[in-house]
């Protein structure tokens, strides 16, 4: 029987892949379960908590949503170009030299 929905909230992959491992150890995992523990392992470019910490500075410092902040996490963009792409250029109102600073932001997360 489905489970009772109390919140939602976007989660990186990385918080993904913790969350999952944590469970995983606790008991068996469901399919569908380690299918997202498979797929976040291979996809997450940063630690937990460096990608909880990149999100809060990319919604205090710049006008993006939680949704676009989790996804820049997740997608980790090297290039302003790559970062383009994951934005809307409708719904963020970011200047180049912002988003310069973003990308520089996921380089040093990742390291």
């Amino acid at each position: 029987m489905p489970k009772e929905i109390i919140s939602e909230e976007e989660v990186t992959l990385p918080q993904v892949k913790k969350l999952l491992a944590q469970r995983s150890k606790e008991g068996e995992l469901s399919f569908q379960q380690s299918i997202t523990l498979e797929h976040a392992s291979t996809f997450s470019r940063l630690a937990p908590a460096a990608s909880t910490k990149l999100v809060d500075r990319l919604l205090k410092k710049y006008e993006v949503s939680r949704a676009q902040a989790v996804q820049i996490v997740n997608i980790a963009p090297t290039t302003v170009e790559e970062l383009k792409s994951i934005l809307d250029a409708r719904s963020a109102n970011l200047t180049d030299e912002q988003m310069i600073e973003i990308v520089d932001l996921v380089i040093k997360s990742r390291s």
